[in-house]
């Protein structure tokens, strides 16, 4: 069920939720203001047609920052279906820690995706590939240290597991 991908102990609510709307997909995309007649292409690479599976992560430049922020993770390379990777997470037989990981850095990833869309629209300001990977990066890490994780016997290794997923 997607949900477990979505609410989870270490999770942080205002992720949760724009990746509870994506899952749904009820976030306001160009193909979904087309219908209120305020047709919008994606503000990334010019497709005419703004959809979720587009943005996450059809779209190359999303593509390149999941690619950038998926690490080794997944086990295998991650892929740029929208239904692949949601199936992927949900039937993935991936240990305790690096299902935390995935799901987190799921949801950090969509909310500064789709933060970076808004920021594009509104104030025509955008930023490169690199500077939303460690803005990522960097939330993640501080979710992480945020759960006290080495004094959690089950959540110990979960710094060490992103960190040896990354290059960072």
């Amino acid at each position: 069920m997607w949900s477990r991908l979505i609410w989870f102990q270490q999770g942080v609510p205002r992720f949760a939720f724009i990746t509870w709307l994506a899952v749904r997909d009820r976030l306001s995309t160009g193909h979904r203001t087309a219908q209120w007649g305020q047709a919008q292409y994606c503000l990334y690479c010019g497709e005419p047609d703004e959809t979720r599976d587009h943005l996450f992560f059809a779209c190359p430049y999303t593509f390149t920052l999941w690619l950038k922020v998926a690490g080794n993770l997944f086990g295998m390379d991650p892929d740029p279906d929208w239904d692949t990777t949601i199936t992927r997470l949900l039937t993935g037989h991936y240990d305790r820690l690096t299902f935390i990981l995935l799901r987190l850095e799921l949801q950090v990833t969509i909310y500064y995706f789709w933060r970076e869309r808004n920021e594009r629209l509104h104030n025509h300001v955008s930023k490169p590939v690199e500077h939303i990977a460690r803005l990522v990066d960097k939330t993640v890490r501080n979710r992480i240290m945020s759960t006290c994780y080495y004094l959690r016997p089950r959540l110990q290794g979960l710094m060490q597991r992103w960190f040896g997923a990354h290059d960072t």
